[in-house]
């Protein structure tokens, strides 16, 4: 099974929105205006844990994995608190809760079985 997750930028923020068989999560999104990543369609992603970071419980933060961003490594979409865009070096941040009901959704985690598609 393939989720996918489609990112529409603003100017300043967006929209994600996740999709699943009978789940449909949108919610606002944010990154580094300096850092934002290219628009485009990444395949090959999945839903894994962030060890060096921890989340509000103290466990390794749930995030969804982006591989192969041109000019950018280690990028991901997971978890911040306003002001949000201080939680990305060019990673795409989300409020905790819908992160952990995204990441739960989504099985089996490391996959490589979530496509990401960006645009504006």
């Amino acid at each position: 099974m393939i989720y996918t997750v489609n990112v529409k930028r603003g100017p300043k923020n967006g929209t994600l929105t996740f999709s699943a068989p009978g789940k449909k999560i949108t919610t606002p999104c944010y990154w580094d205006l300096a850092a934002k990543i290219p628009a485009g369609t990444y395949t090959g992603c999945s839903a894994t844990t962030m060890a060096r970071k921890k989340n509000s419980a103290g466990k390794p933060r749930e995030a969804i994995f982006i591989p192969n961003v041109p000019g950018f490594s280690g990028i991901f979409i997971h978890m911040g608190k306003p002001p949000f865009e201080k939680w990305s070096d060019g990673c795409i941040v989300i409020e905790e809760s819908k992160i952990i009901e995204i990441h739960n959704a989504i099985s089996p985690k490391d996959g490589h079985n979530v496509t990401v598609t960006i645009t504006g």
